[in-house]
């Protein structure tokens, strides 16, 4: 099975962030930010990857329009820096 495969496979069991994928399948995390475009095209059109956006949790902003992959640095109403990961999740259409 491909690296690509086996994440798909942990994601439709699963939400994880990429922290975590990275964590479990013994990779750097840079090789998963290249892997989940590819992955998000793979699935359609009977599964979606959904993704959970990261939230500030000084003060709850969610990051909802973000398009970009990685954990942002900061908060931009509270410019805090302690900010949840964004998870992601295969699920059925």
């Amino acid at each position: 099975m491909t690296r690509r495969q086996e994440i798909i496979e942990i994601l439709r069991n699963e939400a994880w962030s990429l922290q975590d994928l990275a964590v479990i399948l013994r990779i750097h995390i840079k090789n998963i930010f290249e892997d989940i475009p590819h992955i998000e095209k793979t699935v359609r059109p009977k599964e979606k990857l959904v993704i959970t956006p990261a939230q500030c949790l000084k003060c709850n902003f969610t990051f909802k329009e973000r398009r970009k992959i990685k954990t942002p640095s900061r908060c931009p109403k509270c410019k805090g820096t302690h900010i949840k990961e964004p998870v992601f999740q295969i699920q059925k259409i």
